[in-house]
């Protein structure tokens, strides 16, 4: 799973929390610079995390945009890992549990990786 975290000034205790429901990259944008609203999201992203007490209104404008158009889930919390984590478990139910589900976190019968 690829995450892309907006938002917050650091990261550093979401990590390994991040790390062990299996997130093999996370990208952390910083959420009060102005150049965060003119980026684009990374092809692999499949979960956008929005910090939204550090995190400036166009960006989160410009990327909430993009997110629509691809379809992908998006969390919006404060930066701490009690918000987080049941938001996680409602797109993927396995990440928490350990219980095997597609890709798209949807636990569809007929997915070939269940």
């Amino acid at each position: 799973m690829s995450i892309l975290i907006v938002g917050a000034d650091r990261i550093g205790s979401l990590l390994p929390k991040l790390k062990a429901i299996g997130a093999q990259e996370i990208v952390h944008w910083s959420g009060r610079n102005h150049n965060a609203s003119k980026r684009t999201i990374p092809v692999k992203t499949e979960l956008v995390i929005f910090c939204t007490d550090f995190l400036q209104h166009n960006a989160a404008r410009t990327l909430k945009k993009q997110i629509k158009e691809r379809g992908l889930p998006a969390i919006y919390c404060r930066r701490a890992w009690s918000e987080i984590a049941p938001e996680i478990e409602q797109y993927f139910p396995s990440a928490l549990t350990g219980e095997k589900v597609c890709r798209k976190g949807r636990g569809c019968q007929d997915c070939p990786q269940r």
